[in-house]
C-alpha cells in the first residue's frame, strides 16, 4: 500500500518544490558567519512551524515525526529568545491541527429494532 495518492492537490506539488528551493537558496545565503539576526530566525522558525503543521496531516506516520519537530522548533524558540513582538497575537499560538471526525458506523439493526411485523393473512403456497 503506496503512503500517499498519485497526484497531490492543486498546487501542493509546485509549493513543495518551491519552498525545497527556497530552503537551498536560505542554505547558501545563510552559510557565512554573522549572516542571521533575530527577526530572520524567528522568520525561518516559524516557515518550519508551517511547513510541519502542513506535513502532519499528510500520512500517519508523518503525523508523530511533526509532532518531535515541533516540540524541537518550541525548545529552539526558546533557546534563541525569539519571541514575537505582541505575546497576545492569535498567530504567536501554539496551533495544533485539527482531530479528524471519526463518525460511528451503525452495526446491526439498531437497539430499537423489534423484528418485523407481518399481518395475518394467507401463508403463501410457494407454486
Amino acid at each position: 500500500m503506496t503512503p500517499f495518492p498519485t497526484t497531490a492537490a492543486p498546487g501542493v506539488a509546485d509549493r513543495a518544490e518551491a519552498l525545497a528551493d527556497a530552503a537551498c537558496e536560505l542554505h547558501d545565503a545563510a552559510s557565512s558567519p554573522g549572516s542571521w539576526t533575530a527577526a530572520a530566525a524567528e522568520e525561518a522558525v516559524e516557515a518550519m512551524e508551517t511547513t510541519a503543521l502542513a506535513l502532519h496531516g499528510a500520512h500517519p506516520a508523518a503525523a508523530a515525526a511533526m509532532d518531535t519537530v515541533a516540540q524541537v522548533l518550541a525548545r529552539l524558540r526558546r533557546d534563541l529568545d525569539l519571541t514575537a513582538a505582541d505575546e497576545d497575537d492569535a498567530q504567536d499560538q501554539i496551533v495544533t491541527p485539527p482531530t479528524p471526525i471519526r463518525r460511528r458506523t451503525r452495526r446491526g439493526l439498531g437497539p430499537g429494532y423489534r423484528g418485523l411485523r407481518v399481518p395475518p393473512g394467507p401463508a403463501a403456497s410457494g407454486q
